[in-house]
């Protein structure tokens, strides 16, 4: 039940980040399901294969990637609508918060830690989208070479 209630936190997160991006009222319903598909695939390879927050980061950012540019060729409209609302729910904020309260507290040491984890996790995010974006552009551009008409 609480995987379902976390579900639906992400898509209302990327739904509504959707509407406060200014998107097409067409596109909020889409930009959440993309947030939340997203948010799905990287928690769930996280619980079958027992992986780390970074490689969660890393699948859930990569499948938000690919569902952006799938969802972009489908309606006709720029990938990042669907890739900065859909981002959302991976923000470590919790974890700088966490670092903020431990430096406020004078736990340096427990605060770099925490500093550290927020960095890769944002990294791996990062990777995740570029590795999606490079692989999108490698299948449309060896599409474009396939079904190109020979004259």
């Amino acid at each position: 039940m609480e995987w379902l209630l976390n579900l639906l936190f992400s898509f209302t997160a990327s739904f509504f980040f959707a509407v406060v991006f200014d998107a097409p009222k067409k596109l909020f319903l889409p930009a959440g399901i993309v947030g939340a598909l997203g948010w799905m695939m990287g928690q769930t390879a996280g619980m079958l294969f027992d992986l780390p927050l970074v490689m969660v980061n890393f699948i859930g950012a990569f499948t938000l990637g690919i569902m952006s540019h799938v969802m972009a060729r489908v309606y006709k409209e720029p990938s990042t609508i669907f890739l900065i609302p859909g981002i959302i729910p991976f923000v470590p904020g919790g974890l700088a918060y966490d670092a903020t309260s431990s430096i406020i507290l004078s736990d340096y040491t427990g605060a770099v830690n925490i500093i550290m984890e927020v960095i890769i996790s944002a990294g791996s995010i990062a990777a995740g989208i570029l590795f999606a974006e490079q692989f999108a552009l490698l299948f449309i551009k060896k599409r474009r070479v396939f079904f190109m008409k020979k004259r």
